[in-house]
């Protein structure tokens, strides 16, 4: 089936929240392995700096693989079976390598926070309406667990807001490829 690399980045750069208590969940929709390009992740880099993920002053959503902070000899690759589920930090450096198979790479990402973890940016994907009514409404649907809290925590968290977007802004892919990301595959 083939499929684009997905660059090394870091969820945090696309959606900065008010804290750092922000996870992507993974569902494997079909068998990963090495041939159809698993996520790779690299551990406790969630724990260092939010690298750049511009290129010329445009958010391109990938990092240089040449920044200094990046160490691809650390990654580790998480392949499984259909229905396995990977869970990573948003600040987590993370990639996949191009589908060379003939078969698909299918993973729903979910994106989770606490309820004091307020979006600063990058929140138009999920939040659908900019009515307080509607607003209340849609976050009270979408907790899992819990109670909304309309108190953001804030911590000292290292934020850069993804903008100017790529000239053709829309999914990573795109915005990787028109913002002229540099490729570490």
């Amino acid at each position: 089936m083939g499929g684009a690399a997905v660059e090394w980045h870091q969820d945090w750069a696309f959606y900065p929240h008010t804290n750092d208590n922000v996870l992507a969940l993974g569902l494997m929709l079909n068998d990963v392995d090495i041939d159809n390009g698993p996520l790779m992740v690299i551990p406790k880099s969630h724990k260092g700096p939010v690298l750049s993920h511009f290129n010329n002053g445009i958010f391109c959503g990938a990092i240089d693989p040449d920044d200094s902070d990046f160490d691809m000899s650390k990654a580790v690759t998480l392949t499984g079976k259909a229905r396995s589920m990977t869970i990573h930090h948003a600040r987590t450096l993370h990639g996949s390598s191009p589908n060379n198979s003939k078969r698909d790479r299918l993973v729903l990402f979910y994106e989770c926070n606490s309820a004091d973890a307020w979006p600063l940016v990058g929140a138009g994907a999920y939040m659908k309406s900019t009515n307080p009514v509607q607003l209340c409404n849609q976050l009270e649907k979408q907790m899992v667990c819990g109670k909304v809290s309309y108190q953001p925590r804030m911590d000292n968290v290292p934020v850069t807001i993804p903008l100017p977007p790529a000239p053709d802004y829309g999914s990573i892919f795109t915005s990787q490829k028109t913002g002229g990301a540099k490729s570490a595959f």
